[in-house]
């Protein structure tokens, strides 16, 4: 994402294109972008999802598009003097925090333990014009919603995200970032059959089911107690994210390494 943030070019992305959604209509061969017109309980909440990986928009179209037909449309947009919010920068729980607050929650307990969480580690995006991060389909919810019913610690979630190449997705959040989206061009995704494309998110949905099943049963029949920090310790006690070593540290332990180090030069 480091390019995406030399603002001074025009940065080229990638998005799965789906006849349903209405923020997108088809004019001819030209996909125009639509503000305010999104749902508000994807990941992000209303806005233009994307990403800059070309195999992942494919494999997304493929997921995503009806029986016989699914497109990749490629867009540009100029980043120069737009605010560019990386969530990758505010640590796990941030993340976690910004997508239970447009999705929500399972259940009453959960949503309870969410809403919580947002309370004391949602950042602010008012004022974000693109936010990048991560993406959340379904089965990857599900990790969300077991360490909200503290079955993972934070750094299992992180690491589950990041090995389960999910993709990083650019969410176009803002008007004035909408009206800088230049459509490019696009290309047909074969919908065949025995296309790859499907192969990698059906293998994910399987290995994560598969592992928060088994922990849920160590839980409840063995006793087990995930190792580290878990919601339950994140939301008794305020947490910052150390960018440097990219981890949490109790407020009070971060307040005094600040201390140190300015003390210290």
């Amino acid at each position: 994402m480091d390019i995406l943030r030399k603002t001074r070019f025009k940065q080229k992305s990638f998005v799965r294109f789906r006849f349903f959604e209405t923020e997108r209509i088809m004019y001819e061969k030209d996909f125009i972008s639509l503000y305010g017109v999104g749902k508000e309980d994807n990941d992000y909440g209303s806005g233009f999802y994307t990403t800059e990986d070309i195999e992942k928009a494919r494999e997304w179209a493929w997921v995503n598009g009806s029986d016989k037909s699914a497109v990749c449309n490629q867009y540009s947009i100029d980043l120069d003097g737009l605010n560019v919010l990386n969530l990758d920068e505010h640590g796990t729980l941030a993340w976690i925090a910004e997508v239970t607050n447009h999705r929500g929650a399972s259940d009453e307990f959960t949503q309870a333990v969410a809403d919580k969480l947002v309370e004391m580690y949602k950042i602010d995006t008012s004022k974000a014009d693109v936010i990048i991060g991560y993406r959340a389909d379904d089965s990857y919810m599900n990790v969300v919603k077991s360490f909200l019913r503290n079955q993972l610690s934070v750094d299992e979630v992180d690491r589950m995200f990041r090995n389960g190449n999910l993709g990083q997705q650019v969410f176009i959040k803002s008007e004035k970032a909408f009206d800088r989206i230049c459509f490019e061009d696009y290309e047909n995704v074969s919908m065949d059959k025995d296309s790859h494309y499907g192969e990698a998110d059906a293998k994910a949905r399987r290995e994560v089911g598969k592992f928060l099943h088994n922990r849920e049963y160590a839980i409840q029949i063995d006793g087990f107690k995930p190792a580290g920090l878990t919601v339950k310790d994140v939301i008794s006690t305020q947490y910052e994210y150390n960018k440097e070593y990219g981890c949490y540290l109790q407020e009070e332990r971060a307040n005094e390494r600040n201390e140190f180090e300015i003390d210290d030069r």
